[in-house]
């Protein structure tokens, strides 16, 4: 149909302009932790925008404070981790006014050729890009100029590295990176870190969680109900099919658990729904069975059971279960858990195992009684096990 507009949905990557909220209490309290100097982590279940977050905290940073950001998921070492962050140093510090002296002397030392969004081209050939690293920050720091470092999928990079039996790069990357954070000198050089997996958790299979504890940990929470109708409002501003404010709270009260993510998915299905039927007014049975739709396109939700699979390895049957027997049965105790660990044979490690379902935004806990924190990941489950053997 020629008239009908879509509204400004994107479920794929990071959304910025028009597809994002910004959430002002956030960025408020993020620049609180950065004035203090304090490097940071983001802890956040999936799907809740910390990339987006990042992006638009990069992009909107206070006068005379220089960020730059990076996904370095895909870093299979620990001399290309170090070329990742030479490289952003490279790229934003050549555009600053305060740093010209500066770049024109890496420009001659490097001999550097070109600079591009995410890409830096140097004839000199480099061998140790952690020793680079430190010398651009040694002369950063002696320009007094404060730069902050968005490094985002950070833990999927230890990960990766200990998959491929490169747990020395991994223990040396986090040995450095604080012997960089308590360097006086570097005061003003700030590591904002973020990933889709326990840190915590990781480094502690590496062996050293002290390592970590001097970063401050940044809570990121799902959209609030007023953030919420917000977001719709701005995603069907012009909309052919849009939302009063009866929807609106029917919507979310179906989502439940607000991530933006499912907010996005949910918009969206409506639309194509309305849009085949070529129904001009939305209603509660549109919205119920977009809801169904949803659940049942399953790349939806394929990053919940990948990162699972990811991080459990060998352990990852045990934790598909428990969370099948919960999605069956609405809930379990830790009595109940225990007792499958015990059959399965997983009482050494099962309540940390639980514990990170808790963390990572499966499941949450009261009083020892374990659900599902949202029911699109409940239902999700229960369609791709629809068959229970608790």
């Amino acid at each position: 149909m020629k008239n009908w507009k879509h509204p400004k949905t994107k479920t794929g990557d990071a959304v910025t302009g028009e597809n994002y909220l910004r959430r002002d209490k956030i960025n408020d309290y993020f620049w609180s932790f950065i004035n203090k100097g304090s490097d940071v982590l983001f802890v956040a279940p999936r799907r809740v925008g910390k990339t987006s977050i990042m992006k638009d905290l990069a992009s909107n940073a206070p006068e005379n404070t220089y960020c730059i950001y990076d996904d370095v998921e895909g870093v299979a070492s620990r001399n290309m981790f170090y070329k990742r962050i030479f490289y952003m140093l490279i790229e934003r510090l050549s555009s600053v006014n305060k740093a010209k002296k500066l770049f024109s002397k890496w420009s001659r030392k490097y001999n550097i050729r070109s600079i591009g969004i995410s890409k830096v081209e140097i004839e000199k050939e480099i061998e140790n890009y952690y020793n680079e690293v430190t010398d651009l920050l040694k002369e950063v720091a002696k320009e007094n100029l404060t730069v902050i470092l968005f490094i985002d999928e950070f833990v999927e990079v230890l990960l990766n590295l200990k998959k491929m039996n490169k747990t020395d790069d991994a223990r040396n990357i986090l040995h450095e990176l604080r012997e960089i954070r308590h360097n006086d000198n570097f005061k003003n050089i700030i590591f904002v870190y973020a990933g889709s997996i326990g840190l915590h958790n990781i480094v502690k299979e590496i062996g050293r969680p002290k390592l970590i504890n001097d970063i401050e940990p940044f809570r990121i929470k799902p959209l609030t109900e007023d953030e919420a109708f917000k977001l719709i409002q701005q995603l069907t501003k012009s909309a052919t099919i849009t939302y009063s404010s009866i929807l609106q709270k029917y919507l979310t009260d179906k989502i439940e658990y607000l991530l933006p993510y499912f907010v996005q998915l949910m918009i969206q299905e409506v639309d194509r729904i309305a849009y085949d039927r070529e129904i001009f007014d939305n209603d509660k049975s549109i919205i119920e069975t977009a809801y169904i739709n949803v659940i049942k396109n399953t790349s939806n939700f394929a990053d919940w059971t990948k990162r699972l699979k990811d991080y459990s390895g060998k352990n990852y049957s045990f934790i598909d279960l428990i969370l099948t027997c919960i999605a069956h049965k609405n809930q379990l105790t830790i009595q109940e858990i225990y007792d499958i660990a015990v059959k399965q044979k997983k009482t050494e490690d099962y309540k940390d195992l639980i514990d990170e379902l808790v963390k990572d935004g499966y499941l949450i806990e009261n009083e020892n009684v374990y659900t599902f924190l949202s029911p699109f990941i409940k239902d999700y489950w229960l369609h791709k096990n629809p068959i229970s053997s608790c």
